[in-house]
């Protein structure tokens, strides 16, 4: 076995000897002469030059003539223009000579003794009945196409039945003007169906005015517009997209090589076909092969094609199509032009839509557990004021009693005088008057009760500060009593009116002045005291204030008074300031707590001012403090003071003392 070294040198020399045999062959010279000008007819000759450069590297001579003095061949000018190629490849010998179209294939034959007698010629783009094998001399071969005009009309009777009159542009020279008598001929059985009207006369003006003024039931045949027509332009690509441009009626042809340049479609002659037979046939000429040796079947009609931009136009349905139409350039829909796209959007948006189901799930689950939380809230409020009106039951029972008891006996005394001979009417009058007083005092006492003991839904009412204040204070005079507490107010001079609820208000009053009543029932007689004030701020608030003179808050529980369930009592629950953060916080207040410098603590709360009193307060407020500074007392006002001393019943008139 020869080692790996010895293989890679032999491999190297023999590209290098192969290398140097190509370089030592001479050239392939082609000459490619076109029957038009460099603008017309080129369907398929660009391709065909790169594949030839592909297949013969290096070896390749390309030449490219135009057969202009092709179209004045009854003037006599061929003769000059093959004497113009005989000095010019004089000495530059021709290897394959190419022709594209008609025109040029009836050149080369015409003068191939004068020009080309040995060499091979590649006859291409020529219809199979004028390059036929027996009108081929032996250094003739031919890669022909095959067009059946009856087809084509079939094909536009089918894509538009009610089609009466077909159009046939085509262009005016002598090679034209014979195929316009084979274009009738061979639609001869198509004349009771279809009359033919040819456009091969008229200037290229006369024929953009023709086709853009068709009878209706109208088709275009195009078949070639040649360069000696008057007025066209010069290519033919400009020269069709004119003829689109104005036509009042579909297009239709035999190459696809005008497909996507203005025709319908149908069956069509492959230009791609064409291009890879003349270039196979190309190399084998050039390979040494004989002309009369290589006979290749001609190019025919092959599968329909059709332009869906031109379908659309015409208003011609996919339906109507042969069966196995191939349908191009048709415009990508929505989903497939922007599938990528559409697909991220659906997904964002059903992302976004789950977000937002979740969020309102979550939402409606917020709301049940608030107001689930509410509900326990305010059956807890509930609890906390009946545990408030149960520490307070002593004092209501003897606030209670003092009225009753001074009714029985004025309502005795009033017996005893009706049941002497003379009674006193003045001193009865009094009587009932009293017994009116104490009626009304003992009905404002179980109002309050039951006031504070309701559990009707919370409900907003303007609501005086003041009042509130008063109240509870009032309330709980009893109780103060018998723990030996002073009680005092300080009120604001104005009405401190704000939006809520005066029985939750009072709540929070009535938990705040309880737990300063805990809180120094057990101090000194002389420093049980406990103030409630209420303030203006900043013209906007209402403050309320309860002060107390006992041991203060320590300063590590000063940040957990308020939390739920927290207690400094052996016997609490630890609620009543939870409750009354909650009650502050919903009316849109703020409470907080802190110590006196002078002993004990006082509990703040804010509350906004109702809108409408916001203005009245703040003009109201400077009048009313010079109404009453003289009232004034360290900085407070002594309006209401509760002691035991005031709670003696008095009768009147010397008739019952308590």
């Amino acid at each position: 076995m020869p080692s790996f070294r010895a293989r890679l040198i032999g491999g190297l020399v023999l590209s290098l000897a192969t290398a140097i045999v190509a370089q030592a062959q001479p050239p392939k010279r082609v000459l490619m002469l076109h029957s038009f000008g460099p603008e017309f007819g080129d369907l398929y000759a660009k391709d065909m030059r790169v594949q030839l450069s592909r297949q013969l590297p290096g070896r390749l001579e390309l030449y490219e003539e135009w057969l202009v003095s092709a179209r004045f061949a009854e003037r006599q000018e061929d003769a000059a223009f093959a004497s113009y190629l005989n000095t010019l490849f004089a000495d530059h010998p021709i290897d394959l000579v190419i022709t594209l179209g008609a025109p040029a294939a009836n050149f080369v034959q015409r003068y191939q003794q004068s020009l080309f007698p040995t060499t091979p010629e590649l006859l291409t783009d020529v219809e199979d009945r004028r390059a036929s094998g027996a009108g081929l001399t032996p250094n003739e071969t031919a890669v022909a196409i095959s067009v059946s005009f009856p087809l084509l009309v079939r094909n536009i009777l089918r894509v538009q039945p009610r089609t009466s009159t077909v159009a046939v542009v085509i262009g005016n020279s002598p090679i034209e003007r014979y195929w316009v008598g084979q274009i009738a001929d061979s639609l001869a059985p198509f004349k009771n169906r279809v009359s033919l009207t040819f456009l091969n006369d008229l200037p290229f003006t006369g024929v953009l005015k023709r086709v853009a003024t068709l009878p209706p039931g109208s088709a275009i045949l195009y078949i070639l517009l040649s360069p000696d027509v008057e007025g066209i332009p010069q290519d033919e690509d400009t020269a069709l997209a004119a003829l689109h441009a104005v036509a009042n009626a579909p297009i239709f042809s035999y190459s696809d090589a005008y497909l996507g340049k203005g025709i319908v479609g149908g069956p069509l002659i492959s230009s791609d076909e064409q291009g890879r037979e003349t270039v196979s046939v190309a190399v084998r000429l050039l390979s040494g092969e004989h002309a009369s040796d290589i006979r290749v079947p001609p190019i025919s009609l092959g599968k329909p094609e059709f332009d869906w931009r031109e379908l659309k136009r015409w208003n011609i349905r996919e339906s109507d199509l042969p069966p196995g139409s191939l349908i191009l350039f048709r415009e990508p829909s929505a989903w497939e032009r922007y599938r990528w796209q559409i697909v991220a959007v659906t997904i964002v948006l059903l992302l976004e839509a789950a977000s937002i189901v979740t969020l309102l799930h979550e939402r409606r689950r917020r709301r049940i557990a608030e107001m689930n939380a509410h509900q326990r809230m305010a059956e807890l409020a509930h609890m906390n004021r009946r545990a408030a009106v149960g520490e307070l039951s002593a004092s209501i029972a003897h606030e209670l009693n003092q009225p009753l008891s001074a009714i029985l006996h004025n309502s005795e005394a009033a017996q005893a005088m009706l049941h002497t001979a003379s009674p006193d009417l003045p001193e009865l009058t009094d009587i009932m008057t009293d017994i009116e007083r104490d009626g009304r005092r003992a009905a404002e006492v179980i109002k309050r009760l039951r006031s504070l003991l309701s559990k009707t839904p919370s409900a907003t009412h303007e609501v005086d500060l003041n009042e509130v204040v008063r109240e509870v204070f009032e309330f709980v005079a009893p109780q103060a009593a018998a723990y030996h507490v002073s009680l005092s107010t300080s009120l604001a001079p104005q009405p401190l009116v704000v939006s809520g609820d005066w029985v939750q208000l009072q709540q929070v009053i009535l938990n705040l002045v309880m737990n300063g009543m805990e809180a120094i029932r057990n101090a000194a007689s002389g420093e049980r005291k406990i103030t409630g004030g209420t303030t203006l701020v900043d013209g906007a608030s209402a403050e309320v204030a309860i002060e107390d003179s006992g041991p203060g808050i320590p300063p590590d529980k000063a940040q957990q008074i308020f939390e739920p369930f927290f207690t400094t009592k052996d016997t609490g629950m630890g609620m009543g300031l939870s409750i009354a953060r909650t009650i502050v916080a919903s009316h849109g207040g703020r409470i907080w707590a802190a110590n006196r410098r002078e002993g004990g603590a006082v509990l703040r709360f804010t509350l906004p001012l109702a809108k409408m009193e916001r203005g009245a307060v703040q003009t109201g407020a400077s009048q009313a403090d010079a109404a009453v500074g003289s009232s004034r007392v360290g900085g407070t006002f002594d309006n209401a003071r509760f002691d035991t001393a005031s709670q003696d019943l008095a009768f009147g008139r010397g008739r019952v003392h308590g």
